[in-house]
């Protein structure tokens, strides 16, 4: 299996495709734009969780597909903002732009060679591409897995869709 293969398996494990985890699709699953804003203390909400993959999982990829980013700096907690607008039709907004960031980068990876995911992403250090993809991933994996947790705190995690 090439580094792209493994990478490609990874990137749809976390949108939608059940492995070792729970994919995105079914973490978020039935979960209402209310219940995606549930917070308890200090603790983030879910949407602010789907709000901080999508933030990353897009300055990388624009950064993978050597497009300009808007903000050289950003705080990692100011990434886990959102607005005020709790009505359905943002939430599912949220939702699909980190779907479409994943699936954009499942698209990406299918369509680079072999030499792009060997080469440095970084400017300053020699990183290869495929090393911080593989660690994108695992960001993703983390925090679905939050997800599952904040869902099961407030009694919204049916475990059918996995993880008892």
């Amino acid at each position: 299996m090439t580094t792209k293969e493994v990478l490609l398996k990874q990137l749809s494990a976390c949108l939608d495709q059940p492995n070792w985890f729970v994919p995105l699709s079914a973490a978020i699953e039935g979960l209402s734009a209310k219940e995606a804003s549930y917070k308890s203390g200090t603790a983030n909400s879910i949407w602010q969780i789907v709000t901080h993959l999508t933030f990353w999982n897009d300055r990388y990829l624009k950064r993978f597909k050597e497009l300009p980013i808007s903000q050289t700096h950003i705080a990692n907690d100011e990434t886990f903002s959102t607005n005020e607008s709790v009505t359905e039709k943002d939430w599912q907004s949220a939702i699909t732009a980190l779907q479409n960031g994943l699936s954009e980068w499942i698209k990406a990876l299918e369509e680079c060679s072999e030499e792009k995911l060997l080469s440095s992403a970084y400017l300053e250090q020699m990183e290869p591409w495929s090393s911080v993809i593989s660690n994108l991933t695992i960001h993703n994996a983390y925090h679905i897995g939050q997800i599952v947790e904040i869902r099961k705190m407030y009694g919204l995690w049916d475990s059918k869709n996995g993880v008892h």
